[in-house]
């Protein structure tokens, strides 16, 4: 790829999405403001014609891409090429600084095929397979978001919508359900793809942008333990859900029955939504005596205050920033209302969280300076012993939103970083028992894992997580992480199956270096520069194994496809939740392990093609 050299510069061709040296900078900067999200349901900075003559554009760091300032020196747009061929292949769009959704091309012909909301603006994920700019299917996607979709789907009369988040007859063989159970889902698989309209008219929500959707009303999740008679594994449901929306006439509560999670981070429906009654429970996979009792449909006065935040909410984004701050103030004081009128203490807990929340998402955009204060308010009125697990949350919440206090000063960044490290290492010790303070924990070691130079503080971290969260998910992926921090000249047993279900051996590579590559959708511009320097070294006896870790079968041979592997190729489902990831411990790939002829680990972490380079050079000698 071209750099700069010489006063020439790298110039964006935004229509043709490459890299050459033909224009002024600032041409690709009126190019690079007037672009947009494939998906357009995203709130995005657009400067005003006056702001857009002095926004700036530099080329980033690495000389990979193109950076566009506003006159506040906050980002507002970055086009990269993220896997060093020369052409974009990612468009990162900002708000307040702050990156909130991406279009990504990962095969490298120039069209996105994947789109992502990042930070405040949620979790989705969405697979454009056939590159049409329409979401094919749901790479991840949270239960609330799954709940907003419906809303919006009904509003819209768009079934298409409606049945990429509802449960689908591939989706119901991964749950690998009893046969009993598995007829009766699939039966309601039916239902949902025929009985749309009929929904859409029972609802009645009035079409157009005034539906609105204000959250997903929900006791906690449950976990049904795999047994060989209903479920082969767990299950992870909420059961008798429901969502709460308004269409500017009037505001209903929607029945949305059950969800269940397919993988992580990625829900699915499985009932047809109608009106709530709460004579009409829905129940699917925890039976009515064992299940939490519901939450009872929220109070005309609580109902009311939910309208008031939410209209107030959709108003911020409209008004001058100096009249933000206010404005928030307005939102948080009607969920402190809210709290003070709710009927159960999960309820209250619940709206705890989301005031945490609230005040975490303003500061983030650098909208309400008063959230330090608030937040230091707010966790010592829950700071009180027995109330530890909701404690741990805000405090969480808290020092994040001191982080982003200290990023908008304008000082030292890596000082606020390491601050922000400081305190989660303080909050994780303090709260040491709560799932939060695990939690906490496994972050400190996931980044003193990319910081150190030595092993021992992530291994410190990550085995306080083993042994805290013992026989828990947690607990599990950090002993695969302490696993592979210490295989380095170790005979590692790893067993699984390849794509067919064939099982899989390393044993059975005795003799070669077998490379293991693990790797998804969203690293697959990395993987097509692996792979050249794997080719270089077949003839040294390499021996390539690719360990795929998309979620979802249909994801796995979407990436598997695009990437064209000729290798050996593993897989079981869940992402970096999966048998493979949590064997290993991996929370960012790519990552690869090398194996040598004498069936020992030779060298673990390895991140990138230059890396591999490096190790291959110096053991083939």
């Amino acid at each position: 790829m071209r750099t700069i050299f010489g006063g020439s510069i790298l110039f964006l061709f935004l229509t043709g999405l490459v890299f050459a040296q033909e224009s002024p900078l600032r041409a690709q900067l009126e190019q690079g403001l007037n672009y947009r999200p494939v998906q357009s349901d995203t709130v995005i900075d657009i400067p005003s014609e006056q702001d857009a003559k002095l926004c700036e554009i530099k080329v980033s760091d690495d000389k990979r891409g193109l950076i566009i300032l506003s006159p506040q020196k906050n980002t507002l747009r970055v086009f990269s090429d993220a896997n060093n061929d020369g052409r974009v292949d990612q468009w990162s769009y900002f708000q307040n600084g702050v990156e909130v959704y991406r279009d990504i091309d990962s095969n490298g012909n120039g069209k996105a095929d994947q789109y992502r909301w990042l930070n405040n603006a949620g979790t989705r994920w969405g697979i454009d397979a056939n590159e049409d700019k329409m979401i094919d299917y749901w790479k991840e996607i949270s239960a609330e978001e799954v709940s907003r979709e419906i809303v919006s789907a009904l509003a819209e009369n768009d079934v298409a919508r409606f049945l990429r988040v509802a449960l689908n007859e591939e989706e119901l063989k991964e749950l690998t359900l009893g046969e009993s159970l598995n007829n009766a889902v699939a039966k309601k698989i039916a239902a949902m793809q025929n009985g749309f309209a009929d929904a859409v008219q029972s609802v009645a929500l009035k079409n157009g942008n005034a539906v609105e959707w204000y959250q997903l009303n929900a006791v906690l999740p449950g976990v049904v333990p795999s047994n060989d008679r209903s479920n082969r594994k767990d299950l992870f449901v909420y059961e008798n859900a429901m969502t709460t929306a308004g269409d500017g006439e009037k505001t209903v509560q929607i029945a949305i029955g059950t969800l269940v999670k397919i993988a992580d981070n990625n829900w699915r429906i499985i009932d047809l939504p109608k009106i709530y009654d709460e004579n009409q429970l829905s129940y699917t996979f925890i039976l009515p005596a064992a299940a939490q009792a519901s939450s009872a449909p929220a109070s005309n006065e609580v109902v009311a205050l939910m309208n008031e935040f939410q209209e107030i909410q959709s108003q911020i984004p409209k008004l001058p920033a100096e009249q933000r701050p206010a404005k928030h103030k307005e939102v948080i004081s009607r969920i402190i209302r809210i709290i003070a009128k709710v009927s159960t203490e999960e309820e209250r807990e619940n709206w705890m969280r989301q005031l945490a929340d609230t005040i975490m998402a303003a500061t983030s955009r650098n909208e309400f300076p008063e959230g330090g204060e608030q937040m230091e308010t707010l966790f010592k009125t829950v700071n009180k012993p027995g109330n530890e697990e909701l404690a741990a949350y805000i405090r969480g919440q808290q020092i994040m939103t001191d982080y982003y206090l200290a990023m908008q000063t304008g000082g030292d960044n890596m000082r606020a970083y390491s601050k922000w490290l400081e305190n989660l290492e303080t909050m994780a010790t303090e709260f040491e028992k709560t799932d939060a303070g695990i939690e906490g924990m496994m972050q400190l070691a996931t980044h003193r894992e990319m910081s150190a130079r030595s092993t021992e503080e992530p291994l410190k971290w990550y085995n306080k997580v083993a042994q805290l969260a013992a026989g828990k998910p947690l607990g599990e992926k950090a002993k695969g992480a302490i696993r592979r921090l210490t295989a380095t000249g170790k005979e590692i047993p790893f067993q699984t199956t390849d794509v067919s279900g064939k099982p899989f051996d390393i044993v059975a590579l005795k003799g070669k270096l077998a490379l293991l590559c693990f790797w998804d959708a969203s690293t697959l511009s990395s993987l097509t520069l692996i792979k050249p320097v794997v080719d270089k070294f077949t003839d040294a006896g390499l021996q390539p194994i690719s360990v795929n870790l998309d979620a979802d079968p249909q994801t796995m041979k979407t990436s598997v496809a695009q990437a064209a592997l000729s290798w050996t190729q593993l897989y079981t489902p869940g992402g970096l939740e999966s048998p493979n990831a949590v064997y290993w411990g991996i929370s960012m790939p790519p990552c690869m392990i090398l194996y040598g002829k004498d069936g020992k680990v030779i060298q673990t972490n390895i991140q990138s093609a230059d890396e591999l380079q490096q190790v291959m050079t110096e053991i083939t000698k």
